[in-house]
């Protein structure tokens, strides 16, 4: 498939394994990614395919809010790429429902491997960043993992994205 512009996804470190609620829910990070679709920043830009990894957390919230901003903007897509089938296996109960009404209610979904593998959610993050000409990520400045990976090669890339963690460390 082609990059194009039209293109661009989400990334944001994955922790499922939190005892606490993740950080990235709070309702000020939920609100900043709403703002770039109410107010046009996004889907008056031609970008009009939006890509998420899925993973628990703050891809699950920017899948949600892209499928509530399609309500005023009919024309957008979601495309969920998964890294493995069974990627939501680990997740709550009430991940896995959400995940599940996500994937329901995506234009289209890309699995890219049968089974879980080392290194899948990287070949995943690759898949993303070339089928993708814009980034919005939820990025605390935690040096490693995989989303400061993912920016790290996006920025090589020279790619544009922003940052809509409210708190940065």
């Amino acid at each position: 498939m082609a990059k194009g512009k039209d293109r661009f996804f989400f990334g944001t470190p994955s922790r499922e394994n939190d005892k606490e609620q993740p950080r990235h829910t709070k309702t000020a990070d939920r609100y900043r990614l709403r703002h770039l679709y109410s107010d046009n920043r996004l889907c008056k830009r031609d970008y009009h395919t939006f890509l998420s990894g899925m993973a628990n957390g703050f891809d699950l919230i920017a899948a949600e809010e892209v499928l509530n901003a399609k309500k005023t903007f009919p024309y957008i897509q979601l495309k969920a790429v998964i890294p493995f089938k069974g990627q939501a296996d680990r997740y709550t109960e009430a991940y896995k429902q959400r995940y599940n009404n996500i994937l329901a209610q995506a234009d289209e979904v890309v699995t890219l491997s049968e089974n879980y593998f080392e290194g899948c959610f990287l070949c995943r993050n690759n898949y993303l960043l070339d089928n993708s000409a814009y980034l919005v990520v939820f990025y605390d400045s935690t040096p490693t993992g995989g989303t400061a990976y993912t920016l790290r090669h996006a920025v090589e890339r020279k790619m544009n994205f922003v940052n809509v963690c409210y708190n940065r460390k």
